[in-house]
């Protein structure tokens, strides 16, 4: 890996930087196409709550469900205050001016939220008559299974490359100081940044494979992290950043 340091030019330096990302990213759909639920609480906890209503269950208990749509659906408030409304069938009027909404039919229901609206079909894994809130979660994650993989891909991406900028360009800082005092041999930021990709690299594949294994985002980075550290002090332990060849001619 050091003596490798000035390998690399910049948009070589870019595209390893991308493939490290990418490979930390890859547990991301993987997980998410494999879900069978969702934890909607701390995404859309009004919607969440409202499913999770004892009024909610009430009326799913009262309802006729049959070949995955209710028969005999008839216009319905379930619960309705100020800012949000649940129920069968809302009118517009149901639902002008409130934030949150949940509104049922026959075959399917929109969830309206944060300013965006979605729509989704049944699917009766669990009984409504005993569980609305998992039954109406489970069959909007169901439906929406493209697309919040998709959005997490992206949030959680954006929170791995921050990271990942941070770690290379972290590490490359310090490499760079160390030139000035003639403690390493690093003679400019490319040479460092490469060196702290390549010590990065194996941190990032074995936290693509834990993630294969158990997804979290946070194990993943710590994983990341805690192997950058251990290849560092062991690149510095062979190498003391200085090259062999440098130090038996007695210059630099």
């Amino acid at each position: 890996m050091f003596a490798n340091r000035d390998k690399y030019n910049w948009l070589q330096i870019i595209v390893i930087f991308l493939f490290l990302t990418a490979v930390m990213l890859m547990p991301i759909p993987f997980y998410y196409n494999h879900q069978t639920n969702f934890n909607l609480k701390p995404f859309l906890p009004t919607i969440d709550r409202m499913a999770d209503s004892s009024a909610m269950q009430t009326a799913f208990k009262q309802a006729t469900f049959k070949d995955q749509q209710f028969t005999n659906v008839k216009h319905q408030v379930i619960l309705s205050n100020q800012h949000e409304v649940a129920g069968f069938n809302l009118t517009a009027a149901d639902v002008a001016g409130r934030k949150s909404v949940i509104n049922l039919h026959a075959k399917t229901f929109q969830v309206k939220a944060v300013g965006s609206e979605f729509s989704a079909k049944y699917v009766p894994t669990y009984n409504l008559k005993t569980n609305a809130h998992d039954f109406l979660v489970d069959s909007w994650y169901q439906s929406n299974k493209v697309m919040i993989g998709l959005f997490m891909l992206m949030t959680l991406g954006l929170i791995i490359v921050g990271v990942n900028l941070i770690l290379v360009n972290g590490a490359a800082f310090f490499l760079f100081l160390s030139r000035h005092n003639k403690i390493t041999h690093i003679r400019n930021y490319r040479e460092a940044v490469n060196l702290s990709l390549m010590m990065m690299g194996i941190g990032s594949l074995l936290a693509m494979v834990i993630g294969l294994i158990h997804f979290d985002v946070t194990i993943e980075l710590t994983v990341q992290s805690l192997s950058l550290a251990f290849v560092v002090l062991w690149v510095y332990l062979k190498t003391k950043f200085k090259d062999p060849e440098v130090d038996e001619a007695g210059v630099f």
